[in-house]
């Protein structure tokens, strides 16, 4: 008789996953309060304007290697 392993695939988010929405959630909240006239980041100078796409872009990757490492 064979005996048959079935895995479960459960919704629990990693260290990795959970800093990448985040991450993407900052860089859309970013985004919009620039657009309403606030900037959250205005201690970085002239670099503010690029925060919203680097957060996107870190919180992607961190969601793509918390998908690969499990």
């Amino acid at each position: 008789m064979k005996k048959i392993k079935v895995q479960e695939k459960t919704n629990d988010y990693g260290v990795f996953e959970i800093i990448g929405i985040l991450l993407i959630g900052f860089a859309i909240v970013d985004f919009a309060m620039s657009w309403m006239g606030t900037n959250l980041t205005a201690f970085l100078g002239p670099l503010s304007q690029f925060t919203p796409l680097a957060a996107g872009l870190v919180g992607a990757m961190f969601l793509n290697l918390g998908n690969k490492s499990e």
